[in-house]
């Protein structure tokens, strides 16, 4: 849904018109462009800044964090990463 929130900003078309248009409720289209206020749900990724430290850690969204050593190959953490 939150792609669809996006695309209706950018056709610059009325909320109503375009959820119309793709076969969308309005009131479930209203609830999402407001939680998506709310959250300032980011557009996928964040900057990743690698220095000198005793290993790497991964904070999912829903508040887990995955504690991985140094040295820990990119492919796994990769890995890691699509698990959510």
């Amino acid at each position: 849904m939150l792609s669809h929130v996006a695309a209706w900003k950018a056709s610059g078309r009325s909320r109503k018109s375009y959820c119309t248009e793709h076969g969308l409720n309005v009131h479930t289209m209203n609830y999402w462009y407001t939680k998506a206020r709310r959250e300032k749900v980011p557009g996928g990724f964040v900057p990743l800044e690698v220095g000198a430290s005793d290993g790497l850690e991964v904070r999912y969204p829903n508040g887990v964090r995955l504690l991985l050593p140094a040295g820990t190959s990119m492919a796994l953490v990769a890995a890691y990463v699509r698990l959510y």
